[in-house]
């Protein structure tokens, strides 16, 4: 079994796992328009894109609470690390470590470094000295407890953590006003992302040409009055389309389907965003060209309630109840023993707090 830890410079903790947005955007293609992307498929978000795309958070990390393993990888995510108490000898061997005079052995070190990963060998032995310290603390704590004992750490010792968290790291169960303070603070993290159904014409250009984007913007602006005035604006923004656009999407008369946030590049979302159903009266300009834009049809947002999200936020702060119970845990399994060699700085301040 091994206790994880890690280091705030390589690992963050983030509310955000991002999920992947998928669309399929049938006939644009090339990352000539304004989704930005191969079209023909279906496109699914990169957090490495140069875009800058974001996605709506979610709460799907609040569905349950993490193992205690994870807890307490977190609990021990944000310390400030001295590797200055990690001096090794002239021989570049880890120096002696003890927790209450049992003895971290070198080899033992030596096997954990595989599970910490980073970015020198120096930091990459503390970590793997921290993470047995943690280990041993709460081998000693369970060896210690009157209905544990060391046959339940012989037995199973992930079990053994387990039932010796279970009696000493009791979390607050948050009340309705803790939850309606959360809620109140964090609205953004109730609400569904507006979706719209759109159709465009690309005037490709590249930024940097300015007098050409000139041009083209004229064009535009008199293809959308050709297009306001005619008697079936459909039909002509389709013709226009498979006529003048230089997005693939022009066989299907310049239609992108469905558009969710994060789906597109961010200074045509922002634009798209903002309009609503109909013809846009002004062109959008992108790092592609010059779009036409008509908007079939949108759908808001929606806020959640509430009673809606309570559930999500009770389980939060629950978590956060329990991760703070567990450092304050930690932390005095820390103060009460005698480590040697090595100083883990497992203390309020500097260790990540919900």
């Amino acid at each position: 079994m091994s206790v994880a830890t890690y280091h705030p410079n390589t690992d963050q903790i983030s509310q955000n796992n991002e999920p992947q947005v998928e669309q399929s955007h049938e006939g644009c293609g090339g990352g000539s328009c304004g989704c930005g992307g191969e079209h023909g498929h279906v496109h699914a978000y990169n957090p490495a894109d140069d875009d800058g795309i974001r996605v709506m958070p979610t709460s799907d990390d609040l569905k349950r609470l993490s193992s205690d393993a994870k807890l307490i990888e977190r609990a021990l995510s944000e310390e400030k690390s001295n590797h200055k108490n990690l001096i090794a000898s002239s021989r570049q061997s880890v120096p002696t470590i003890r927790v209450n005079g049992v003895e971290i052995s070198e080899k033992a070190i030596g096997e954990e470094v595989q599970y910490h990963p980073a970015a020198s060998q120096d930091e990459a032995l503390f970590l793997s000295a921290q993470a047995l310290v943690i280990k041993e603390l709460l081998k000693q704590a369970v060896c210690a407890d009157e209905t544990l004992g060391e046959t339940a750490w012989q037995a199973d010792e992930e079990q053994a953590i387990a039932d010796l968290l279970a009696k000493n790291v009791v979390p607050n169960t948050p009340d309705l006003a803790a939850c309606e303070q959360y809620y109140n603070a964090n609205p953004q993290e109730f609400s569904a992302p507006p979706v719209m159904n759109m159709r465009h014409i690309l005037l490709a250009s590249p930024p940097e040409e300015g007098e050409e984007r000139i041009e083209l913007k004229k064009q535009a602006y008199e293809m959308i009055e050709k297009i306001t005035n005619s008697p079936n604006p459909d039909a002509e923004f389709i013709t226009l389309a498979m006529q003048h656009s230089a997005c693939p999407s022009k066989t299907d008369g310049g239609e992108l389907g469905i558009l969710q946030k994060g789906a597109t590049v961010p200074e045509f979302e922002k634009a798209v965003f903002a309009l609503p159903a109909g013809v846009a009266p002004s062109p959008i300009e992108t790092r592609f060209g010059v779009h036409i834009v008509q908007v079939l049809s949108r759908v808001d947002g929606k806020q959640l309630e509430l009673d809606e999200a309570l559930p999500m936020i009770q389980n939060r702060l629950a978590q956060q109840s329990f991760h703070h119970a567990l450092v304050d845990y930690l932390f005095a399994l820390k103060q009460a023993a005698n480590i040697e060699g090595i100083d883990i700085n497992v203390n309020q301040e500097n260790v990540y707090r919900g």
